[in-house]
């Protein structure tokens, strides 16, 4: 054990943002040499994502595991890995490891305890009562957009102090090779998993007002997710005349050679944590378009490097893919400003610096 302060990370082993994030800040813990990190993991039935797996292998970070079924197991080893860590600071990521995770660093006395909030969550009654029960013993509530921070108000969820640390990604590998945006296709893409939250069919329902109005280029729905979600936008393209029009690729792999081939990269949806996927559109070098949604608000600024359309009106996304495809120097003005801006403000070294200067704060 070192002389330097100690940051216990608890996240869900399942391969979400929130366990990227988790597994980012523990790693940047490690590159800069200010904190001891140990990054706890809550076995899921998913297995860790490989990506996930070689970075923790390369970087040679401490990490544990804790049952994921009954609380109690949970709890009694989360209990023990504190004991054995002693952190000063236990940081608990996401919905439900940070209810489960506080109550356990309560109970150890542990100094100065974090609940990130990496969503606009649904919270079922028992949930929501037990996050408001741990919010005033909670040293900061971090939310990773405004969007989510007005969320957990609403809720009560909030702790004495609340913080917004915006998310951070490594853009640059989107915007090496990224051609000129005049020599790029017609066609539009989104990437997102087909769920609830998201809404593709908006998108959809724009595309056949494109076609009907003589755009030629494809519709890219890229992403898994629900099987039942994505049959429901394959049937609805059918319905539309649009079976040849929109292809549904599912888990996209090579991002940044679909993203340079595309003018118009959407992100169609109800809500959002903070969308990072914009800020890779934005790298790649495409017109960022997303709805005016929680945590999208955060990311666009409309008129300055995107453009946003209400929830859910497609006659509104299909003007702005119309004024977006035609191109024009006021929207090669906009792709260039948020592909120069967007990446340098939701860097994963901003991120990791924010946190780490709240983490002395508190310590202090």
């Amino acid at each position: 054990m070192t002389s330097r302060p100690r940051v216990l990370h608890f996240v869900t082993g399942g391969g979400s943002g929130a366990t990227k994030v988790a597994l980012e800040l523990a790693c940047g813990h490690l590159r800069s040499g200010r904190y001891e990190p140990l990054l706890v993991l809550r076995r899921k039935k998913a297995p860790l994502p490989a990506a996930m797996q070689a970075q923790i292998a390369a970087t040679g970070l401490r990490t544990a595991w804790v049952d994921g079924g009954w609380k109690g197991t949970t709890l009694r080893q989360l209990a023990a890995l504190i004991a054995d860590f002693r952190p000063q600071v236990f940081a608990a990521h996401g919905n439900s490891e940070h209810l489960w995770g506080r109550q356990a660093a309560f109970a150890a006395n542990v100094p100065v305890v974090l609940h990130i909030e990496q969503n606009c969550e649904r919270y079922p009654f028992w949930r929501r009562w037990a996050a408001q029960k741990l919010a005033p013993r909670t040293t900061v509530t971090v939310c990773v957009s405004h969007g989510v921070a007005d969320h957990v108000r609403r809720l009560g969820l909030a702790g004495p102090r609340l913080e917004v640390i915006h998310n951070g990604v490594e853009a640059a590998r989107y915007a090496a090779g990224a051609p000129p945006f005049a020599s790029r296709s017609q066609d539009i893409v989104m990437v997102a998993r087909f769920a609830r939250q998201k809404d593709q069919p908006t998108l959809i329902r724009a595309a056949k007002r494109l076609v009907d109005s003589g755009w030629t280029g494809k519709l890219i729905l890229g992403g898994d997710g629900k099987a039942s979600h994505r049959r429901a936008c394959e049937k609805l393209a059918a319905s539309l005349g649009l079976a040849d029009r929109v292809e549904f690729p599912g888990r996209v792999t090579n991002a940044a050679a679909l993203y340079h081939r595309c003018r118009a990269a959407v992100l169609s949806t109800h809500y959002e944590g903070l969308p990072l996927v914009l800020v890779d559109y934005m790298a790649a070098g495409c017109a960022a378009i997303g709805s005016d949604a929680a945590g999208v608000n955060d990311v666009i600024e409309p008129g300055v490097n995107g453009w946003r359309f209400p929830r859910g009106d497609d006659a509104a996304l299909a003007a702005a893919l119309t004024e977006v495809l035609a191109g024009g120097p006021a929207v090669k003005a906009i792709v260039a400003r948020a592909q120069a801006d967007a990446p340098a403000r939701f860097s994963l070294q901003r991120m990791i610096d924010r946190y780490e200067a709240l983490f002395a704060e508190l310590l202090r």
